[in-house]
């Protein structure tokens, strides 16, 4: 039989965080679910404590969780792939995704989302249903807003009301306004859209979920959401090495972003998501800029501080970069 809802966990070499996550997947009261955990080629020393927290988790979920391992690479296949190998043995109709550092902190989560699912299926299919989350730092809640904070204040100030299950229907406009996006925690995905849009993109290893966000907004036609908080994110500490995040060099991330922001930008089919895509180009660039002005790289900040001002030229801006060409001229031991 088909499950209405498959979550895929992607892990590697974090079995206590992962068991966690995994345990708030099995707390969730909405039972009709397929769990696929794909282990990214974890070390040796890890192993025999991944072999017993899955024998733990499958004397309760039984044959609904499945578990598989990857070949080990020294810097693993990035989040991308074991998500996409995750997806392609999936039987639900939609996907979900959890994060092994994460957490579902709601129970209900996956059962108030398939009410609104259901309810809102009659006539044409749900593509996409997006909740929220918080972030923790260092065990500490980040109070700035992220995410999708305050998109239901939107919807109810011009008028929109939830349904029961206190969900709104929205649009690609009313996501592109926000300064955030829906996080692979929140997200359930109709397995169909996500194998339409290929997948999430292998190329990418940081920053992977808002590229997929852009695709999957950009083609969807009925989207959900909802407002409650089901999950906890724990920023990735940067004194430690052991994540996709804290793993990648911070010039490389700017780099995936700007992968994604082109992208946007490029194949995009709504002009929302185009515009929002030249934006975030725009402030990656000036980013680039200013990061490679403070590691002394003043030939590269001045090439990035020029393409910056194309992107989104201010006279602020143009001073800044006669500045940094100015320094480039005469800076000495340029780093190459």
């Amino acid at each position: 039989m088909m499950p209405l809802f498959t979550i895929v966990m992607a892990t590697r070499d974090r079995p206590v965080l992962f068991s966690d996550a995994l345990t708030s997947v099995l707390a969730q009261e909405f039972q009709d679910i397929q769990i696929i955990v794909v282990d990214d080629g974890t070390s040796d020393i890890h192993r025999s404590a991944y072999d017993n927290v899955i024998a733990d988790a499958k004397s309760t979920a039984g044959n609904r969780l499945e578990f598989y391992s990857l070949i080990h690479r020294p810097r693993g296949h990035g989040q991308s792939y074991p998500l996409n190998f995750g997806v392609s043995r999936a039987r639900g109709k939609y996907v979900c995704f959890l994060d092994d550092d994460d957490a579902w902190t709601d129970p209900h989560h996956l059962a108030r989302a398939a009410k609104a699912i259901h309810a809102h299926s009659i006539g044409q299919a749900v593509d996409l249903f997006m909740a929220n989350q918080v972030d923790f730092f260092r065990g500490v809640q980040q109070l700035a807003p992220v995410w999708l904070d305050g998109l239901d204040r939107k919807l109810h100030a011009r008028g929109e009301k939830p349904d029961a299950e206190g969900c709104f229907e929205i649009s690609v406009t009313d996501l592109m306004q926000m300064e955030g996006f829906c996080h692979l925690n929140c997200l359930i995905v109709r397995r169909e859209l996500f194998d339409q849009i290929g997948g999430m993109d292998e190329g990418i290893r940081w920053g992977c979920d808002h590229d997929l966000f852009f695709r999957l907004v950009d083609r969807a036609s009925l989207i959900l959401h909802d407002p409650t908080v089901v999950s906890r994110h724990n920023i990735p500490d940067p004194a430690k090495t052991n994540n996709m995040t804290t793993a990648i060099s911070m010039i490389e991330k700017r780099l995936f972003q700007l992968r994604i922001f082109n992208k946007a930008v490029l194949l995009a089919s709504h002009p929302q998501i185009k515009a929002c895509g030249r934006l975030y180009e725009g402030y990656t660039l000036k980013t680039m800029a200013r990061e490679l002005k403070a590691a002394g790289r003043w030939n590269d900040a001045a090439y990035y501080a020029r393409v910056a001002l194309g992107a989104k030229p201010t006279l602020k801006w143009a001073l800044y970069t006669l500045y940094c060409w100015a320094r480039s001229i005469f800076a000495k031991d340029e780093r190459i």
